[in-house]
């Protein structure tokens, strides 16, 4: 499979939004992600969440494309009761959700993941921690290359409403963590 045909079934609509992730048919390939989030205290929660266009341009290229890597991500939460669309861009990423930024860390809280294995890389060990400064509802996040709050520079790679909006009151915490998967199918 050369990185040609999955840019071309992009840029030609031959994939399929479904409940397990971005399904590219004719290549057998599927690309989903999730994010697992919790009020601190209280059981996790997962949603599935989209790998929106611009983030599986930046994958390709990264990966196959000699596009340089971006060696740093951000989660960013958000209020908006809102759909993501696979048009999601970091540009308008502030804008279409609703970022929250009232939270105690200066910038986006980092990403951090596990070694890549099994065509799986996850955060949930280690999850970001957005401690609230206020009473804010959470109802999702996504994941940035840019660590300015509010930011509309960078790369989106992924965005989930969630399940359960999380309403915190001032010195809640509530972690979130997220995985990407790549499986042929």
């Amino acid at each position: 499979m050369t990185d040609q045909k999955i840019k071309r079934a992009l840029d030609e609509g031959a994939f399929e939004l479904t409940e397990d992730g971005i399904l590219l048919p004719a290549l057998r390939l599927l690309a989903r992600g999730e994010f697992c989030y919790s009020k601190r205290g209280e059981p996790e929660e997962f949603t599935h969440n989209l790998v929106v266009t611009e983030g599986l341009n930046y994958i390709l290229g990264s990966a196959l494309r000699g596009v340089t890597a971006i060696p740093s991500w951000y989660i960013a939460i958000f209020s908006g009761d809102v759909t993501v669309a696979a048009g999601w861009t970091a540009a308008n990423f502030t804008a279409n959700a609703t970022e929250l930024t009232a939270y105690s860390s200066a910038t986006r809280p980092a990403w951090e993941p596990t070694a890549v294995s099994g065509g799986v890389i996850s955060s949930y060990s280690a999850k970001a921690e957005f401690v609230a400064t206020s009473a804010i509802t959470v109802r999702g996040a996504g994941l940035l290359s840019s660590s300015v709050k509010s930011g509309t520079t960078g790369t989106l790679v992924a965005a989930s409403k969630f399940g359960t909006a999380k309403s915190l009151a001032e010195d809640e915490i509530l972690d979130v963590g997220y995985q990407l998967t790549l499986t042929p199918v």
